[in-house]
């Protein structure tokens, strides 16, 4: 997909149907769709060119799902990345500054790989 916000909606609406797939209950599909979102967004508003692609692929198994996003850009590992803290954010009535936490938090596993210059992040449930 390109690098347009505008494209979130459609990567909810695979990531939910992917989860639907593999027999994910309602919750754990919530959590990664609400996951994925956010590895999208982040990187298309702070990691890539707005000529760029991003590549969300899954690995979809019985009550089981990893889905990996792919782009070119900076390295930026996101399960690693220092964040202001959501107490902060929340006193701050920041709007932004909590994407980092619901990532790491969401799902059951989580794992970053860079490969000449192109991040990718797996986030699965089940």
């Amino acid at each position: 997909m390109r690098a347009d916000t505008a494209e979130l909606g459609r990567v909810r609406a695979r990531v939910a149907a992917w989860a639907e797939a593999a027999g994910l209950a309602e919750n754990a599909a919530r959590r990664l769709v609400l996951a994925v979102d956010e590895a999208v967004a982040n990187a298309i508003e702070h990691g890539m060119a707005p000529s760029s692609r991003v590549v969300v692929s899954a690995d979809v198994g019985r009550r089981r799902l990893t889905v990996t996003v792919r782009y070119r850009g900076p390295r930026f590992d996101p399960l690693t990345a220092a964040t202001p803290g959501t107490a902060t954010a929340l006193r701050q009535r920041a709007a932004h500054g909590y994407g980092l936490h619901l990532i790491r938090s969401l799902v059951d596993r989580a794992a970053y790989r860079w490969d000449e210059g192109t991040n990718e992040i797996c986030l699965g449930v089940g």
